[in-house]
């Protein structure tokens, strides 16, 4: 199997990083959780604290996509916004360890976010209508589109060109994601396109003791309606969530309007996030980890059973 991490050894992480940062560090080096990029938690040997050191994944984003990441996310901190921004040296966030290039944050962890009360609905729409405000200003962006006709295409060719689709469903994914995108492209004119985080579910929200709510990981920043920022946070269909999506809107509304209409954008929604977590796989299923952290992915049954959701999102939720 194929493993572009196998040259990223603590020696080559060590040396990097202490390259950046003109310090040394400890002998500390603990990889942290993630699946498309590796992580790993570092200590300077000066004064003991500690960093977070992401690799990304090589020709997942260009430098360019990258940087524009870092700096949105800096623009946000700069405006008091709880997030985690890179660490600039020298005025820069991003550094090579060989070919593949990463970028240091520091640590600040947090407590996972399970349940949401009233309260915690209206600040996260605070926060996230804060950062819309400030996403709304960059009309122009070297990130995703998230559009069906761009970013759904663009993520059936990965499908396609990985090898990890069984060649006995292609027709059927291919018809199927194709009609999907047909039936779903008109839908986005006339909706508001702003920078946005793209991926925002609990598990990007954590709570930092006497600080609050943070938005954590903008890794899949795109230019998108704003409503995608906000289905994944739901327990449910707006439909059958109205509470939580009336008082999500309370807070929101403080800093910014909000489009109702983009509602019935979020059948939509789910049949791209399937899609892209199609690709998603399938950038990674050569690597020798992924059996054992999905091992029931790319099989008959599941080729089979994707297909299907996706068949009735075109079929019965798409209008």
């Amino acid at each position: 199997m194929d493993n572009i991490w196998q040259d990223l050894l603590p020696d080559h992480i060590f040396k990097a990083v202490e390259q950046a940062i003109n310090a040394s560090l400890s002998n500390i080096c603990l990889r942290r959780n993630s699946y498309i990029n590796r992580v790993y938690e570092l200590e300077r040997l000066d004064n003991n604290e500690r960093l977070i050191a992401k690799f990304y994944r090589p020709n997942r984003w260009s430098d360019k996509m990258i940087k524009e990441e870092h700096a949105f996310v800096a623009e946000l901190a700069a405006e008091g916004l709880p997030v985690i921004a890179p660490q600039s040296l020298n005025g820069q966030t991003l550094f090579p360890c060989g070919q593949i290039n990463f970028a240091l944050f520091p640590k600040k962890g947090g407590r996972a976010m399970d349940e949401f009360d009233k309260e915690t609905w209206k600040i996260i729409g605070r926060l996230l209508a804060k950062s819309h405000v400030i996403g709304a200003k960059h009309t122009a962006s070297s990130r995703l589109t998230w559009e069906p006709e761009i970013a759904t295409r663009q993520h059936l060719k990965t499908i396609l060109e990985s090898g990890y689709l069984l060649p006995e469903f292609q027709t059927a994914l291919c018809n199927t994601v194709e009609l999907f995108i047909k039936k779903s492209a008109p839908l986005f004119q006339g909706q508001e396109r702003i920078l946005l985080h793209g991926d925002c579910h609990k598990g990007n929200l954590i709570f930092r003791p006497n600080e609050g709510i943070y938005i954590i990981d903008f890794d899949d920043l795109c230019i998108g309606p704003p409503v995608q920022d906000l289905w994944m946070l739901l327990p449910d269909s707006p439909e059958q969530s109205p509470n939580e999506l009336a008082w999500f809107l309370e807070g929101y509304s403080v800093f910014r309007d909000f489009s109702r209409r983009s509602l019935a954008l979020v059948p939509v929604l789910r049949g791209m996030r399937i899609v892209h977590y199609l690709a998603w796989l399938a950038i990674q299923h050569k690597e020798s980890e992924f059996p054992r952290h999905f091992p029931d992915a790319g099989s008959k049954r599941y080729w089979t059973e994707v297909i299907k959701e996706l068949q009735e999102i075109v079929h019965q939720q798409i209008f």
